[in-house]
């Protein structure tokens, strides 16, 4: 058993005790993997609910891409390819419909860039970015009225600097679209029970909704829940954001 250590919290700033620890092989699925003798350490954020590990805050991009997003990631995200962006794309083309060819998507994260190819498809102009599954030059000097986010703010282990790095590409009148799992009541109580805890798939940061709310309000942003996995973040007055309300929370 790990000794309990506290550090400050990435969010917030305030202790954040140790919770528990899993070797690093455990993956959403709970596939049974080879055991790596690797334990990952979780803390919790004693004041925001944040639960985070930092035993990936010195790795480089080189490191994740090596030892994370290799060619085995696959077994332990099957949809990641392209199952998920695909049904992520064709719901945002509906909910989209009477924008189409007037807003600008920044698809932060876009993998291998088949959410994007897919909206393009559609008729919406889109570009893919991620800084680390496939790297790529940033889309430096351009500005999006809408940045789509799905299942990617989980893997950052700086979720402050993820965070602004990502709004300096958004419109003054844009809207960050995003999902990722916010804990259950309770759920800090039972870590390693919960599906979302998952070293191999990457899952550095898990939030709770007040601390994935305070890190985009604490960027200028306006926040809303849809549910425990679908969220929005808007700034100004985005020309997708009453169709976003209408339609979001898939």
């Amino acid at each position: 058993m790990l000794p309990p250590y506290t550090v400050a919290c990435k969010i917030c700033g305030h202790d954040a005790d140790f919770l528990d620890a899993a070797d690093s092989s455990v993956n959403c699925d709970r596939i049974p993997l080879p055991e790596t003798g690797q334990l990952i350490r979780y803390h919790l954020c004693t004041a925001c609910g944040f639960i985070f590990t930092p035993a990936f805050d010195q790795w480089t991009a080189e490191d994740f891409q090596q030892r994370i997003y290799n060619a085995d990631y696959v077994r332990v995200d099957p949809e990641f390819a392209s199952v998920r962006p695909l049904r992520q794309a064709d719901d945002l083309v509906r909910i989209l419909a009477p924008l189409k060819g007037k807003v600008r998507i920044l698809d932060y994260g876009g993998g291998t860039g088949v959410f994007a190819a897919r909206m393009n498809a559609a008729g919406f102009e889109t570009v893919s970015y991620d800084p680390v599954y496939q790297g790529g030059a940033p889309p430096l000097g351009q500005r999006f009225e809408l940045i789509h986010c799905r299942e990617v703010i989980e893997h950052a282990p700086d979720p402050r600097a993820f965070a602004a790095d990502l709004v300096r590409y958004l419109a003054e009148d844009g809207a960050v679209y995003l999902s990722t799992a916010v804990q259950p009541d309770g759920m800090a109580e039972h870590l390693l029970q919960w599906w979302y805890m998952a070293p191999r798939n990457g899952h550095i940061s898990l939030f709770s909704r007040r601390s994935l709310a305070m890190l985009w309000l604490d960027q200028g942003m306006q926040f809303h829940h849809f549910n425990l996995f679908v969220h929005l973040a808007w700034r100004g007055n985005p020309p997708c954001w009453p169709l976003l309300m209408q339609g979001g929370g898939n």
